[in-house]
């Protein structure tokens, strides 16, 4: 599973720039796609320990809310 900065940096609580740092200096394995940076989820884990499945459905439970409360915005 490919994880964004912006995940990365939730589940570490740190700012995007370490997250970069991070990737940088080997301690996790990020690549570019386009603009945009993925983080394998294994090499997070490697560093952290596993990430709980409850990160995941909290994230798309959110990102259902706000498509909701985007599509009652346009009603």
């Amino acid at each position: 599973m490919l994880l964004t900065v912006r995940e990365v940096s939730q589940l570490l609580r740190v700012q995007r720039p370490k997250v970069y740092e991070l990737i940088k200096d080997g301690a996790i394995d990020g690549f570019k796609v386009g603009a945009d940076w993925r983080i394998r989820r294994d090499s997070v884990e490697n560093l952290v320990g596993p990430i709980p499945e409850e990160f995941f459905s909290k994230k798309r439970r959110s990102q259902a809310a706000e498509a909701d409360d985007l599509a009652m915005s346009h009603v």
